[in-house]
């Protein structure tokens, strides 16, 4: 089969006041509070509890068209609908290559990319999908404090669950519908602080726009998963950098999308799994809290990594 197919298949809102509704739990870990139940966890970050409208509006669609999203892949930010989020804990970065190799080590593990053909990799001229790159070395340089790339979902899967073991807590990946709500950080805008973008905000392809946005920096690698301001819920880099692995499979539209927040697993289109955040190599419009990817769940490439939740 093609990599291409094997990875990828085929391929502001009139709200204006922020909809979450911040509570406090019973237990004492009050929105915004930082968790860390391990030495070898990611630190985690409560997120309030709230109702939002998810998806993007026809003018949003039309402006992504503009930056080069094809009308197919907006079309599964349609129809827009209200998600009623219980309080969770999200990672406050996405798992980084440092905690990826404790892992590792712990478990002796390896990921897709090892036991296989390698990973798909953006080599600054072409894809190329080669056993010589792997999270350990995904073409460019990384330090510790670097999300991990080149994980499959199966591989987040596998993390999700030693971590689960190690600290007794219920470890798992986001919803699509948190993951949105989350990068949303109680806003309705494009991205968490308005509707345009610039490189100082994000790490992406700054040689694209959006909206009429400025080009800027076009860094071609990843940055330390710390870098840029933390949303209102105190995320880093909910946009851009990495490509963020959540729970749920492919389905074409919202047509009955859960409206708790839950993960939609049932009535799938093949067998891909959700994307959210836009990347390093991507162009700004990929980058829109509303855009879905998919890939499948061995598909393993230098722009793909997770971030870890907790239900609470």
């Amino acid at each position: 089969m093609p990599i291409w197919l094997l990875l990828f298949g085929t391929a502001a809102l009139a709200q204006t006041q922020p909809e979450q509704q911040r509570v406090a739990s019973a237990s004492g870990l009050a929105a915004g509070q930082s968790i860390k139940d391990c030495a070898d966890c990611p630190e985690l970050v409560v997120i309030p509890a709230g109702i939002f409208t998810m998806g993007s509006s026809a003018q949003e669609q039309a402006l992504a068209n503009a930056a080069g999203i094809s009308p197919a892949q907006t079309s599964r930010e349609s129809p827009q609908h209200r998600v009623n989020i219980k309080r969770f804990a999200a990672g406050k970065y996405a798992v980084t290559k440092g905690e990826f190799a404790r892992f590792v080590r712990a478990q002796g593990y390896q990921t897709d990319a090892e036991r296989s053909e390698g990973c798909t990799a953006w080599t600054g001229t072409e894809w190329k999908m080669d056993k010589a790159y792997n999270w350990r070395a995904a073409v460019f340089a990384q330090g510790d404090d670097h999300p991990v790339v080149c994980v499959s979902w199966n591989d987040a899967q596998a993390y999700a669950q030693w971590v689960s073991q190690v600290s007794g807590k219920p470890y798992r990946l986001l919803s699509e519908a948190e993951r949105e709500y989350a990068a949303r950080g109680g806003t309705q805008t494009t991205f968490w602080w308005g509707d345009s973008i610039t490189t100082s905000q994000a790490n992406y392809e700054g040689n694209y726009s959006y909206n009429d946005s400025p080009k800027g920096t076009y860094r071609k690698t990843t940055v330390p998963v710390g870098s840029f301001s933390p949303n209102p819920f105190g995320l880093y880099n909910v946009h851009g950098n990495v490509w963020e692995w959540t729970e749920d499979c492919l389905h074409d539209s919202y047509d009955d999308a859960p409206s708790d927040g839950s993960a939609w697993t049932i009535g799938c289109s093949g067998s891909f799994r959700m994307l959210r955040g836009g990347s390093w190599v991507n162009g700004p419009a990929s980058l829109r809290s509303a855009n879905r990817f998919r890939v499948s769940p061995e598909g393993r490439i230098n722009f793909s990594g997770f971030r870890v939740a907790r239900s609470l």
